[in-house]
């Protein structure tokens, strides 16, 4: 039986979005952060409510296209060789094309008050989570399949 290894490759970044999750969600609690990853992604929609549910679904599909990104073009230009620092440096790349978004379009509008410092400091080392976890479903799933 064939897979389709684009359709794998989708599924593992959107997975891969749930540690990110989890670890956000464990800064938020300790009062590090002020929004999970799901929340945050839910603001692209709603604004200024933040809903864990809605971002999960938008996160997950953001998850499912980077990691097609890697897939289709990272790996094959340039091969499976150091595969967990290139899928790092896509999630930091993705990160800081979405947070410039983010921040244009809900934050410089001042329809959600400026978040802390802190947030974003959470938000850019989960990314390193996200990047790791799917760097190790890619090989695990994806490099001999």
């Amino acid at each position: 039986m064939t897979i389709n290894k684009s359709m794998v490759a989708c599924l593992i970044g959107a997975l891969s979005t749930i540690p990110y999750e989890i670890l956000t969600r464990m800064l938020k609690l300790l009062g590090y952060a002020k929004y999970s990853v799901y929340e945050l992604s839910s603001l692209m929609i709603t604004i200024n409510r933040p809903d864990a549910i809605l971002g999960s679904f938008l996160s997950m599909i953001l998850g499912a296209s980077i990691a097609i990104i890697l897939y289709r073009t990272i790996i094959g230009w340039l091969g499976w060789d150091n595969l967990i620092f290139k899928s790092v440096f896509i999630g930091l790349q993705s990160w800081l094309l979405l947070e410039g978004l983010f921040m244009w379009l809900i934050e410089g509008r001042n329809f959600i008050p400026l978040r802390p410092i802190s947030d974003y400091y959470s938000q850019f080392f989960s990314v390193f989570v996200f990047g790791i976890t799917m760097g190790l479903l890619f090989r695990k799933y994806l490099k001999n399949a």
